[in-house]
């Protein structure tokens, strides 16, 4: 970074995906760093910096709820910073300041614990630099934000019980809500449980006297400040696919084989995907598998598992560390626990846990390189030779299945090379101080220094450093929309499809999005008016309007090709070559005005913009409805012949409607993303349609007046309108923020009287 180079697979965005047409060498690394994260981030700090709070993205999905979606993180104490830092400097803090966190809090809660400077400094690189919270952080950036706070909560729950004082009671709530808004709920929520747990084993008996009681209400409190971000996201969760989508078997898909647990010997033995030649079996990608902590940290958490296996500590981290694991192999009870109805948990992939062995086993590793400081026990060797048997065994079993023509042994076989020298070279270390052929202060230096060198080595082989160049760079078809869009949006088509949510980077309106929380409804309306059945609908992160093969087959399909013009989707990208058949559907190339020359092949495969001419505006008049019973038959009318007849129906708060000639007219006066004002003119009773998402929160007023909005064409907005001029603003003030809000605040107010009771005045 400080060489200028940024954290961000670039080089992948600019190769990988349209319209840039790069030809850099990439990582298979950072995919949803790209695709959300990173343009979501965007979206949040130009809001910050405008000193607003930003509740609604109006360039994914139609409209999206964006402070409700818990991994934008909107209310993370440490955004404060994005109002001086620049999008990738900010990036860069978000992406240095977990492992800072976590190995500084890890740090102080070790010495709490009475280990010596050298098993505090080790324990807290080995979780602070664990691998768990690296390759994390280079995929989901927000998940190690949400874990850093753990030692905290935990240092402070030891040092209330000592001391009686109040302000550790604030840092437990504190270091909780910070852990709720840092954004990846479902680390939290395993968070939160081992505390809970350790605040039980912290107490015992004495969990209900007043130090007890006082602690329970700042784990309390912990929860309450966090509302203003938990309120809006248990709303969207339920309005969610994931809410409702049950997928047990493709989850079941990501649980980790049980020959997984080899990894923590060597990593990559099943091979790395930097490298091309990632083979472990299931879904679950490399980083959703990390469970390597470090050679030495395995041989030191053994080491103090045997040698304090009665301590209460000790049984407490084996078994969680333990029972962590249960969950993420693939056997009964991991079946079992995705089969419970546990919001966030049993509906996500279960391999999320895995923080709590690396934090378990660094605790461990810090308590037994302690012990072996201090006393001249030899049981430390037989944990040596034990380990030095396992990796023997590794190598020899790779060679017979090698010889057996097992075909990725090769590639185990480098890969466990380095960490068997790691191993020699720590166990030499041990083994000499032993022995008092070296002093224990040059050996404990030496084991955490080739530690720290291997987590380097492991870090700068799996992260992404790019150019600033590659990093979304503007470009002339992009350029093209950015000028002329208006409010109308985009859509890449086939070859030249854009890829969702890089649209957000650029500010570019979309009708398409990924993200583990969407509006559900939404996401049914795109997949159901391809011409799919909604009872087939599948899907929990995506909501588009296709892609793959051809743009003349993506537009072959009619009902698509309403679902485009309904959409307001004016421009599309598609590739030049297409233009023929894209004009015999209504289409006009308006970028690059001059063809693009043929290649050796004669083939033209330059990317080009197209205007639809048929497209619907963003915001029409309508009128007449009747009812109907049923979603699928909104669906059904739209997908009818008689699309362009003016007919509006609508179920309750629900209407289906298509634009109608006549006299009237419609004028978009401002189009924000938590405001739009239209004004209208009509000589009879009409429906103003908004082609935006309704969601909960969205109000509008007539002329000042608040009237109501239905919910149109299933997922969109609309009101209604007497004859006349009008004025008609639709603002987004949603209830579940105001009233998080409240909670937070008060809650903030409450812990400030529970730290301080007595105030002198």
């Amino acid at each position: 970074m400080f060489f200028g180079k940024v954290n961000l697979n670039g080089n992948l965005l600019v190769s990988f995906y349209p319209p840039w047409g790069e030809n850099l060498p990439f990582k298979n690394t950072g995919w949803d760093q790209l695709r959300i994260y990173f343009p979501f981030w965007k979206v949040t700090l130009d809001s910050i910096k405008n000193l607003e709070i930003p509740l609604w993205n109006p360039y994914a999905f139609s409209g999206h709820p964006h402070a409700a979606d818990f991994q934008s993180a909107v209310f993370y104490p440490l955004n404060i910073f994005g109002l001086v830092m620049s999008q990738i400097v900010f990036w860069h803090f978000l992406r240095i300041t977990p492992t800072v966190l976590a190995a500084f809090f890890t740090f102080i809660y070790l010495r709490n614990l009475k280990l010596s400077k050298a098993a505090s400094i080790f324990g807290a690189m080995t979780f602070g630099f664990s691998p768990f919270i690296l390759t994390w952080g280079e995929e989901v950036i927000m998940s190690p934000h949400s874990i850093a706070w753990l030692p905290l909560i935990l240092l402070s729950i030891d040092r209330f019980r000592e001391s009686g004082k109040r302000k550790f009671l604030m840092l437990i709530s504190l270091g909780l809500a910070a852990s709720f808004l840092g954004g990846y709920m479902q680390t939290t929520i395993y968070l939160g449980v081992f505390a809970v747990l350790y605040f039980l084993l912290r107490f015992g008996r004495s969990l209900f006297s007043q130090k007890g009681r006082l602690t329970i209400v700042a784990f309390i409190f912990g929860v309450l400040i966090a509302a203003v971000g938990l309120l809006p996201s248990g709303e969207l969760y339920f309005r969610s696919a994931r809410h409702s989508v049950a997928l047990t078997d493709q989850l079941y898909a990501f649980l980790l084989p049980v020959e997984s647990l080899v990894t923590y010997l060597a990593p990559d033995f099943f091979g790395h995907p930097a490298r091309g030649n990632f083979f472990r079996s299931g879904s679950a990608q490399y980083y959703e598998g990390i469970m390597f902590v470090g050679v030495a940290a395995v041989i030191f958490a053994a080491y103090a598992a045997v040698k304090t296996r009665r301590a209460p500590l000790t049984l407490f981290l084996v078994i969680l560390a333990f029972g962590a694991l249960l969950l993420t192999i693939d056997w009964p009870i991991s079946r079992l626990f995705l089969r419970l109805p546990i919001p966030f948990l049993s509906t996500s992939i279960a391999n999320r846990i895995l923080f709590i062995p690396a934090f378990s086993l660094s605790i461990l590793a810090a308590v037994g390189f302690n012990v072996w400081q201090k006393s001249p026990d030899r049981k430390i060797i037989r944990v040596v030779i034990i380990t030095g048997v396992l990796y023997l065994a590794l190598a020899v079993g790779l060679l017979v299945f090698g010889a057996l023509g097992f075909a990725q042994w090769r590639v185990s076989f480098r890969n466990l090379a380095l960490p068997l020298f790691i191993f020699i070279l720590t166990g030499m270390a041990v083994y000499f101080a032993q022995k008092q052929k070296i002093a224990k202060g040059l050996a404990a230096f030496l084991i955490i220094a080739i530690s720290f060198l291997h987590i380097f080595y492991f870090a700068y082989k799996y992260f992404s450093f790019s150019d600033r160049q590659y990093v979304f760079p503007k470009e002339g078809v992009l350029n093209f929309i950015l000028k002329n869009q208006g409010n109308f949006r985009t859509w890449g088509a086939g070859e030249a499809f854009l890829e969702n949510n890089f649209a957000s980077q650029y500010g570019i309106y979309f009708a398409e999005g990924y993200d583990s929380l969407n509006n559900r409804r939404y996401a049914e309306f795109t997949y159901a008016m391809q011409g799919n059945r909604l009872s087939d609908f599948v899907f929990r992160a995506d909501a588009g309007v296709g892609r793959g093969g051809t743009s003349e087959a993506l537009l072959a399909n009619a009902q698509r090709r309403r679902l485009i013009d309904l959409l307001g989707t004016r421009y599309v990208i598609a590739p030049e070559r297409d233009g023929v058949s894209l004009s015999a559907s209504n289409f006009k190339k308006v970028f690059p005005p001059a063809p693009a020359a043929p290649d050796s092949e004669g083939q033209v495969g330059k990317i080009a913009v197209f205007e639809n001419l048929k497209v619907v505006p963003r915001a029409f008049l309508a009128s007449s409805y009747e009812k109907i019973e049923k979603d699928e038959e909104i669906i059904k009318r739209l997908l009818s012949d008689d699309f362009e007849v003016a007919k509006s129906l609508v179920l309750e708060k629900d209407a289906a409607i298509s634009p109608q000639a006549g006299d009237g007219s419609v004028e978009i006066l401002s189009y924000k993303p938590q405001e739009v004002v239209i004004k209208t003119r009509a000589d009879q009773p009409k429906l103003l349609f908004l082609s935006d998402n309704f969601y909960p929160g969205w109000k509008a007023e007539v002329d000042g007046d608040e009237t109501e909005i239905l919910r149109a064409d299933y997922t969109f907005r609309a009101v209604p309108l007497i004859a006349g001029e009008h004025t008609v603003r639709f603002y987004f003030d949603p209830i579940s923020f105001k009233l998080g809000a409240i909670i937070s605040l008060v809650s903030l107010f409450g812990l400030g009287f529970l730290v301080k009771p007595k105030y002198k005045f």
